[in-house]
C-alpha cells in the first residue's frame, strides 16, 4: 500500500493520469455526428451498402452516426437538404434538371452505372412493341416521368408524354396483375422479381436496349453542406462505397441483414437475393470497375436529351455538379466557442500540440493547390481506346469483341427474367465475285453503304456487329421469332433493292435467324444460327432461314 502511494505522489504519475483523464473527457464530449440519408424508397437491397456500413461499423469508425430515412410521400429531398432536415439522399440522374434551375447540389457518386429502371407490363397479346404503349394507362412516379431514359425510349420511337395515361404510382404490383394499369415504372430487381416467383409472365421495356443507358441512384447533398462539412462528405462517401463493396462480394449475409432488421416490405430473403444479384450487374461496370464512378461525357449525353425533349433550356455546369473527391487529408476546424475553450485548455497541457498541428494545418492548405491530374488524362485516353476496340475501323460498326460483351448481357437478363430476343446472322451473297470485279475499294464501299442502310431501317434498339469479313450479326432484343422475321424481311427488300454496285449490280444477302432459348449458350446460339445461314446459301441465297 506505501509504494501505491508513493507511486501516486510521483508528480510525473498525476500530469499522466490527468491527461489520459481529459483526453478520455475530450472524446466523450465530441461524440459522433448524427447525420441523416433520405433513400428514395422504402428498404431493399437497393440500399444494401448504406445498410452495411451502419451494420459493420464503417460509418462509427470515422465518428458518424447515419440515420437512414425512407421514402414517403411529400418528401422533398431537396428542400430538406437546404433546410438543413437532412445531410444527404439518393436521386435520378433528373438531378440535372434541378441543378439548371439554380439548385446547388453536389453528386457525390452513382451507386448504378446502368439505370434499372423499366416499364414493366403483363405478357399479353395486344402489348409487344414499345409503340403498343400509346394510349395505354402507365403508372410512373414523378421522378421517373423526367427520367431522361424512360423519355428518350418515348421519344425515339414517337410516343409523346401526351399520348400516353400517366397514373399515380400506386407501387402495388398487385394493380399490374389486376389489370388496373398497362405498364409499370420499376427497378428490374424490384416487381419482375416477384412476378417471377409468383409464376407469373412478364414483358419489360428497358430504355438500356433502346440505347439510353444512363446513371441511377446518385447519392447527393448541398453545396454549402459540402462547403462547410468537406471531411465530413469525404469521410460517409469513402465509407459508403466501403459498405457497397462488402455487400456485393456478400450478397447472401447482406441480404440476411436486411431480411432481419430492415425489412419493412416484408420481403423474403429469396427475393432479397436475387435483388442483390441483380442490381450487381448494374452497379459495376466491367471496363471501369469502380463502384460510383461518374463520367463527365455521360452526364452531358443527359443534358443533350433532356434538351432535344425539351425539358431543359439552360446549360449545366457539370463541374461544379461532380464531387471532386482530391484524396488529401482535410482537417476541418467546426468548434463552438465551448470546444474552442476546452481545446484551448488540452493545448496548453500538452505543450502546444495542437497548436502546431494547425499551423501545419494552415501551411498545407496554403501551399496544396488542387490541381486537374494526370488521371483525368489517362481516362480520357483510356476510353478512346476502349471505344476504338470495339468499334469495326472500316463500317464504324460494333465489332466482335462488342458483340461477345453484349450477347452475355442479354443472355444473363434471358435467364433472370425470360425475356425474348433474337438473333440475325447476314452473309453478303457473292462478296468474294465483287471485289474480284470491281475491286477492293468498291467491295469496301458495298460494307460501308451496306452498314448504313442497315442501321436506317433498323429499330432503336436493335444493334449490329460487323463479326467477319462479310458476315453480320443483328442483335433484337425484346423480340419473338415472329417480330423477328419481320425485321429480316425488311432488310432483305431494302438491300435488294436499295444496295447497288456501281448503280449496276444489286446485292443480296442469305439471312440466318434464331430465337435465344432458355438453355442456350454464346456457342450453341451462334452454331444454331451459323447453320441457318449456311441453309440459305445452299437453298439459293437471298432468303431467310429460321
Amino acid at each position: 500500500m506505501y509504494k501505491l502511494y508513493t507511486i501516486w505522489k510521483n508528480k510525473y504519475m498525476k500530469i499522466l493520469f490527468t491527461l489520459l483523464l481529459s483526453f478520455s473527457l475530450l472524446y466523450s464530449y465530441v461524440g459522433n455526428k448524427i447525420i441523416s440519408l433520405q433513400l428514395n424508397w422504402k428498404n431493399q437491397f437497393q440500399f444494401a451498402g448504406y445498410i452495411m456500413a451502419k451494420e459493420l461499423g464503417y460509418y462509427n469508425d470515422v465518428k458518424l452516426d447515419v440515420r437512414l430515412i425512407e421514402f414517403s410521400r411529400g418528401r422533398d429531398a431537396i428542400e430538406l437538404l437546404k433546410s438543413g432536415d437532412i445531410e444527404f439522399a439518393i436521386g435520378r440522374h433528373s438531378l440535372m434538371i434541378d441543378k439548371s434551375k439554380g439548385e446547388a447540389l453536389v453528386a457525390l457518386g452513382a451507386i448504378f452505372q446502368h439505370s434499372p429502371m423499366v416499364l414493366l407490363t403483363r405478357d399479353s397479346v395486344d402489348i409487344n412493341e414499345i409503340t403498343d404503349l400509346k394510349n395505354r394507362k402507365i403508372m410512373i412516379t414523378n421522378d421517373a416521368k423526367i427520367s431522361a431514359s424512360l423519355i428518350a425510349m418515348f421519344i425515339s420511337n414517337n410516343i409523346q408524354l401526351k399520348d400516353i395515361r400517366i397514373q399515380e404510382h400506386s407501387f402495388n404490383i398487385q394493380d399490374l396483375i389486376d389489370k388496373k394499369t398497362d405498364a409499370m415504372a420499376s427497378y428490374i430487381s424490384n416487381e419482375p422479381i416477384v412476378l417471377k416467383n409468383r409464376g407469373i409472365n412478364y414483358k419489360i421495356f428497358n430504355p438500356r436496349d433502346y440505347g439510353f443507358d444512363f446513371y441511377e441512384d446518385i447519392l447527393f447533398t448541398s453545396s454549402l453542406y459540402l462547403e462547410n462539412n468537406p471531411k465530413i462528405v469525404k469521410d460517409f462517401y469513402d465509407a459508403t462505397i466501403k459498405g457497397w463493396k462488402y455487400a456485393f462480394d456478400n450478397i447472401r449475409k447482406s441480404a440476411t441483414v436486411i431480411y432481419e432488421k430492415y425489412n419493412t416490405q416484408k420481403k423474403s430473403l429469396k427475393s432479397l437475393i436475387e435483388e442483390g444479384y441483380s442490381l450487381k450487374e448494374y452497379a459495376i461496370d466491367n471496363d471501369i470497375n469502380k463502384i460510383g464512378h461518374l463520367d463527365k461525357r455521360r452526364l452531358e449525353k443527359i443534358c443533350d436529351v433532356y434538351k432535344i425533349i425539351g425539358l431543359l433550356d439552360s446549360e449545366v455546369d457539370i463541374d461544379s455538379f461532380v464531387y471532386k473527391n482530391n484524396n488529401y487529408d482535410v482537417i476541418e476546424l467546426e468548434l463552438s466557442n465551448n470546444q474552442i475553450f476546452l481545446y484551448t485548455f488540452y493545448s496548453l497541457i500538452i505543450f502546444g500540440l495542437l497548436t502546431l498541428l494547425i499551423i501545419y494545418y494552415i501551411i498545407k492548405k496554403r501551399w496544396l493547390i488542387p490541381t486537374a491530374t494526370l488521371d483525368d488524362v489517362i481516362e480520357t485516353k483510356t476510353n478512346q481506346l476502349k471505344e476504338e476496340s470495339i468499334t469495326d475501323s472500316l463500317t464504324e460498326v460494333k465489332n466482335r469483341k462488342a458483340y461477345n460483351e453484349k450477347i452475355k448481357e442479354l443472355l444473363n437478363t434471358k435467364k433472370r427474367h425470360s425475356i425474348p430476343f433474337c438473333l440475325v446472322l447476314i452473309d453478303i451473297d457473292d462478296f468474294k465475285k465483287i471485289n474480284d470485279e470491281f475491286g477492293h475499294d468498291i467491295g469496301d464501299e458495298v460494307l460501308i453503304n451496306f452498314c448504313r442502310l442497315v442501321e436506317i431501317h433498323l429499330r432503336t434498339n436493335d444493334t449490329i456487329f460487323r463479326v467477319g469479313g462479310e458476315e453480320f450479326m443483328i442483335l433484337l432484343p425484346n423480340t419473338d421469332i415472329e417480330n423477328g422475321h419481320k425485321v429480316c424481311r425488311k432488310l432483305l427488300h431494302c438491300t435488294q433493292e436499295s444496295l447497288l454496285v456501281e448503280e449496276k449490280k444489286k446485292v443480296t444477302v442469305s439471312v440466318g435467324l434464331v430465337e435465344v432459348k432458355e438453355d442456350d449458350t454464346e456457342e450453341s446460339i451462334y452454331k444454331r444460327v451459323d447453320i441457318l445461314l449456311y441453309k440459305s446459301k445452299r437453298n439459293g441465297k437471298n432468303q431467310i432461314s429460321f
